[in-house]
């Protein structure tokens, strides 16, 4: 990230390269709330400006992608780049990187069907966590309640 941003000629200013540094090592989808929070425990007079600007540059650069959120916490960055599955929690929010193992067999079959000269590819799935599972009543539950 700090490379992209000296090749795009940006400064490097403390408050930026920390919230490289933030990104770098996360192994969560930070919202820009969250970034915030985190450096500034580091940079007590960073203004949330100073970290809405940077991931917006980092996203520009093609060093950190934008993913919108299900939970209404906003938007969510993924900062691992290689080929992966985010599974997100409809309920909770919560994202889950599934390895790809062979992004190939992606690539091959768009390339089969379409004309289309493919960069990046980002593979989503939305559903209900194994927390989120648990806390929902099962069928026969509801139906002991249901008759009592």
């Amino acid at each position: 990230m700090i490379r992209a941003l000296k090749q795009a000629h940006y400064r490097l200013t403390p408050q930026r390269m920390a919230v490289c540094r933030f990104l770098a090592e996360t192994h969560t989808h930070p919202t820009p709330s969250e970034i915030y929070h985190a450096v500034k425990q580091e940079f007590p007079t960073i203004s949330r400006a100073t970290v809405y600007n940077t991931v917006t540059v980092l996203k520009n650069l093609g060093q950190i992608v934008e993913l919108p959120s299900t939970d209404g916490t906003g938007l969510r960055y993924e900062t691992d780049l290689s080929p992966h599955i985010n599974l997100t929690c409809v309920q909770c929010g919560k994202i889950y990187d599934i390895p790809l193992d062979d992004p190939s067999c992606i690539e091959h079959q768009i390339e089969a069907h379409t004309d289309f000269q493919l960069h990046r590819f980002h593979v989503e799935g939305y559903g209900l966590c194994p927390q989120c599972r648990s806390e929902i009543p099962s069928t026969e539950e509801k139906d002991q309640t249901h008759h009592a």
